[in-house]
């Protein structure tokens, strides 16, 4: 299970990644263009790159330890919907959705046959 979390989640924090990138060059077009809140809106986006780095340790931290791993991809998407919501969407639907494939009780049985 820890292998799909890892491939669901990786897949969640490169989308968020590039929707946090998308926002940082929205931010940046705003400042050159003169726009009032451009400056706090790049800054929110830099918070939203950090917020995709989280994801990435949490994609990869879930092949060993999924509920460590969950607990990052979690973080990463409700910080990531805080700071750039529109553009972190996608990405935080990923995260959340393998977030909730690492909590969901499994149906193999880990005591021995």
């Amino acid at each position: 299970m820890g292998i799909i979390v890892t491939l669901v989640g990786g897949f969640g924090a490169v989308l968020a990644f590039v929707g946090a990138l998308t926002a940082l060059f929205a931010g940046g077009i705003g400042f050159s263009t003169g726009v009032a809140d451009a400056e706090s809106f790049t800054v929110r986006a830099i918070g939203g790159l950090f917020a995709s780095f989280i994801g990435v340790a949490g994609a990869l931290t879930a092949r060993s330890r999924l509920r460590l791993g969950a607990s990052f991809l979690i973080a990463s998407a409700v910080i990531g919907l805080f700071l750039t919501f529109w553009f972190y969407l996608a990405g935080a639907v990923m995260l959340l959705a393998s977030a909730t494939m690492a909590l969901w009780p499994s149906s193999e049985s880990t005591e021995g046959i």
